[in-house]
């Protein structure tokens, strides 16, 4: 870290406690649209101090723990105030349907790679550009926006299952996961031009992890066309249909 890069306090990092409380904010007018503007709140602060001093690392554990948190307060709003959740998160029962056509049918854009690959370019270029141009922020809004409607179907197939922690913990299937591990990563890196005003501001170092976030991508891609079509057949298993 340079002298002149700015340090956040410690205690800083305990505003990503208040992560799974802001899904209530969907109970509020607007709160659809509230939610994935004002969920990196908490993370912000201590995702741009470790991205100036390229901890990188660090900036990935701290966006992962909010994830975390994030999806387990749209889990929980899901599980214990359906209807909130449901007219409160941005695309999210449109994705349970998808998904849910998925388990029971075995058939859907998941296995269907004609279908879920241009969707998946989309989003990875939306988010690049978004955080390039932001430093950061509207990355980390499409992000929640994207970690909210996949949570969303989480908390219904734990609810329909009858498996209320197996399913919020399966349902999260493993691809996705590696997609979110990946898109963080990649989110930390392209904050940083913004922030240094430099288009490239990155060293050799740096790419090894721009280089394991797009392996990351990649094998989010290979995990979904291979394992899909027995993961969700593991899902209708564990769901008793």
């Amino acid at each position: 870290m340079t002298r002149n890069e700015p340090t956040v306090p410690s205690r800083t990092r305990w505003l990503l406690l208040i992560t799974p409380f802001l899904p209530l904010l969907t109970a509020l007018p607007g709160g659809a649209w509230l939610l994935p503007f004002i969920a990196p709140w908490p993370l912000y602060p201590v995702f741009v101090t470790s991205v100036r001093s390229r901890r990188w690392s660090v900036a990935w554990l701290d966006a992962m723990a909010w994830t975390v948190l994030l999806s387990a307060g749209v889990i929980f709003l899901t599980l214990t105030s359906p209807e909130i959740a449901r007219e409160g998160i941005l695309r999210g029962d449109s994705y349970r349907e998808e998904m849910f056509g998925w388990i029971w049918t075995g058939v859907g854009r998941e296995v269907t790679p004609s279908a879920f690959l241009p969707e998946h370019a989309l989003h990875l270029v939306a988010f690049v550009a978004l955080t390039w141009l932001s430093g950061g922020y509207l990355g980390l809004v499409l992000g929640a926006f994207l970690v909210a409607y996949m949570s969303y179907f989480v908390g219904c197939y734990a609810a329909e299952s009858g498996h209320v922690v197996l399913g919020s913990v399966f349902a999260w299937v493993p691809w996705s996961v590696v997609r979110v591990a990946s898109f963080i990563m990649l989110g930390a890196l392209f904050s940083r031009p913004l922030w240094t005003r430099t288009v490239w501001p990155f060293s050799r170092r740096d790419l090894r992890f721009l280089l394991l976030a797009l392996a990351g991508i990649a094998a989010d891609v290979s995990l979904k066309i291979l394992l899909a079509p027995a993961y969700g057949h593991f899902l209708r298993r564990l769901a008793g249909s």
